[in-house]
């Protein structure tokens, strides 16, 4: 039997998508991120699923379609998914300040195991 697990499945961003407002819509598409929020999907075809992952050779970043390389890149997934190229490396983003309490505030308003 063929089983796969993701750490987040078509059906989990389209319900967070969902719930979100307008005001962080429009904040999501000020970012660049806006085609996510056209995302209809609730999942994916497990059989699809394993056919890519069998044909994606990640050294060379190519998928291997009947004889065909399909080049996985940053502008290839931009262009399937909208997704922006470029803007800030988050490893050189400043450090959120220790003393700041905005986080601990924001992870107290989700019970624990729920998924954020």
């Amino acid at each position: 039997m063929l089983s796969m697990k993701n750490r987040c499945s078509p059906e989990s961003l389209l319900s967070i998508i969902l719930g979100l407002s307008k005001q962080q819509k429009e904040c999501v598409r000020s970012m660049g991120f806006g085609s996510l929020l056209k995302m209809k999907m609730t999942d994916i075809p497990l059989k699809l699923g394993f056919y890519i992952l069998q044909k994606f050779d990640y050294e060379r970043m190519v998928i291997d379609v009947e004889g065909k390389e399909l080049k996985v890149t940053t502008q290839s997934v931009h262009d399937m998914l909208g997704i922006p190229t470029g803007g800030t490396i988050l490893t050189q983003l400043d450090q959120w300040p220790k003393y700041d309490t905005s986080y601990d505030e924001w992870k107290q308003r989700f019970q624990e195991g729920a998924i954020i």
